[in-house]
């Protein structure tokens, strides 16, 4: 029986951390009127879905304005993507190593992300990225980043017919980290800046560069 390897997508599958602040800041920015605070680690949710819930609290304007901000985002990304294809580009080796988790017997993909489900598809369509039949949570689930990967283990096991033995968290970012221990599950980081955090923190889990040594991260997750 398989387990469930769940991948965060900006950052982690897609090289697109930059271009995704850029837009946010700017759909937000544009729509509040103020500048925004862009040190994501001090907002209690960090999804998008959170952030924006957060900061219309903080300027007194409606939740139902979320879905302008989300209009006003999406059309910023989509310029960014088209006018700038280099600023998302795959987290070496992660096409692949998501191709190869799909056709294994011993491993299922899951992808859940802070993102907003439209912007992330399309994130993972231009880096060339097959998420086609993976269960997949996004922002438009939840606000809480625990309660995505929750929604996502749920659709997982509900198409494996609950065989899952299990479940990894693949992510970049110390939220990332942080809601995977939440949930008493194992953890792997992808990228310098978590490995960076797990030093700091004392922390053990395994964190490699990218995804180019596919039998490496598997070996490592086997162990987890």
């Amino acid at each position: 029986m398989p387990r469930l390897l769940m991948f965060d997508i900006d950052g982690t599958l897609t090289a697109t951390n930059g271009v995704d602040t850029e837009c946010y800041v700017q759909a937000m920015s544009e729509y509040l009127g103020v500048a925004i605070d862009n040190d994501w680690a001090r907002y209690q949710h960090v999804t998008d879905s959170g952030i924006a819930s957060e900061l219309l609290k903080l300027h007194g304007r409606p939740m139902e304005e979320v879905s302008l901000l989300q209009r006003r985002f999406f059309e910023l990304i989509e310029q960014a993507l088209r006018s700038r294809p280099q600023s998302c580009e795959p987290i070496a080796g992660a096409a692949e190593f998501v191709e190869h988790v799909q056709r294994s017997a011993d491993w299922v993909a899951g992808l859940a992300t802070g993102g907003w489900g439209e912007s992330a598809r399309a994130k993972l369509r231009r880096a060339g990225i097959d998420f086609q039949g993976i269960p997949f949570a996004s922002a438009d689930d939840a606000e809480a980043r625990i309660d995505i990967m929750k929604s996502c283990f749920e659709r997982a096991e509900a198409e494996c017919r609950g065989e899952l033995t299990g479940v990894i968290y693949v992510g970049d970012g110390g939220w990332d980290a942080k809601a995977a221990k939440e949930l008493g599950w194992p953890f792997i980081g992808i990228g310098q800046a978590i490995r960076s955090i797990r030093d700091r923190a004392g922390d053990t889990y395994p964190v490699f560069k990218d995804f180019s040594d596919v039998k490496s991260i598997l070996v490592a997750a086997s162990a987890l």
